[in-house]
């Protein structure tokens, strides 16, 4: 909108003081036609991404389906960790039921937290690091409305972690002030979304499958990739997304929620372990069969 009054002001200078000679007309006629398109530019409707509708992803043609995850294939996941993995779960356990025990649990991102830490430490290998971008920033995509010409997201806050190869000062670029900037070109398209939100009594969780969908697709074309993974997340409970760009036509595919029970935590930490050890595939996957597409 600055930029909008800016250029009014301009042509506003421009056209002070002008007479009306045929050629000065001309002139008129031309700056007019400017401040045409400067009132149509400000007119076109926009629309940010915590607005976003499940009608909206239809209609700019974002198709959604089903992910299904093979019980089997979850459950060697959970029981083949590395001796590492193993000891970061056993801690993560013990700090999630503290936090159980003494956080008031209207809202979960300690919990959320917790696990993007462990993520972290589990991931990250002499070859490899992970680092974790609380609020990356989301530039506006170029996804329009071909019918009512909606702009279809602005700028907005994301969790992403990165993963990038442990060499030259990739870790040093990525932690320093504005490394979000390097953040694509380091990961090679390495990366994952997790969209943090909060369940109360005016929004469910499943009304912020458009807010992470179209964040996600903003994100796929800033980085210019063909796949993103993300999660959705309050913290106790996840859905697991793939987005996929194939032919010039998006599709997002979506697991049913994975829930991090508080009572079932109390006796075991298998939900955690679950729940860990797909964020580590939907980073870094290496698992094959661990899901079919509905």
């Amino acid at each position: 909108m600055l930029n909008r009054l800016e250029a009014l002001k301009g042509l506003k200078e421009e056209m002070d003081g002008i007479e009306g000679t045929e050629e000065e007309l001309y002139t008129i006629s031309d700056h007019l036609l400017a401040l045409e398109n400067i009132i149509m530019d400000a007119k076109k409707p926009s629309v940010s991404f915590s607005m976003v509708t499940a009608e909206d992803l239809k209609k700019v043609g974002v198709t959604r389906k089903r992910l299904s995850f093979e019980p089997a294939k979850v459950t060697e996941l959970t029981e083949d960790l590395t001796t590492n993995a193993e000891a970061e779960i056993v801690d993560l356990h013990s700090r999630i039921n503290k936090i159980y025990a003494h956080v008031n649990m209207g809202h979960s991102r300690m919990i959320l937290n917790e696990i993007l830490l462990a993520l972290a430490e589990i991931s990250s290998t002499q070859e490899r690091g992970v680092v974790i971008f609380p609020e990356m920033e989301v530039t506006q995509g170029e996804v329009s409305d071909p019918v009512s010409g909606y702009e279809m997201w602005h700028v907005d806050y994301v969790t992403v972690v990165i993963e990038y190869e442990d060499v030259w000062d990739y870790k040093k670029r990525l932690l320093a002030p504005g490394g979000s900037k390097d953040a694509f070109k380091i990961s090679k398209g390495r990366l994952l979304i997790v969209e943090a939100k909060c369940q109360s009594m005016e929004q469910t969780f499943v009304s912020f499958i458009p807010e992470a969908v179209s964040q996600a697709i903003a994100l796929l074309k800033s980085a210019n990739l063909q796949e993103l993974r993300f999660c959705l997340s309050d913290g106790q409970t996840w859905t697991f997304f793939i987005l996929k760009l194939e032919n010039e036509k998006l599709t997002y595919y979506e697991s049913v929620p994975v829930e991090l029970d508080r009572y079932m935590l109390e006796d075991s930490d298998l939900p955690l372990r679950k729940i860990v050890q797909l964020l580590c595939e939907w980073l870094r996957p290496t698992k094959t069969g661990l899901f079919i597409f509905d």
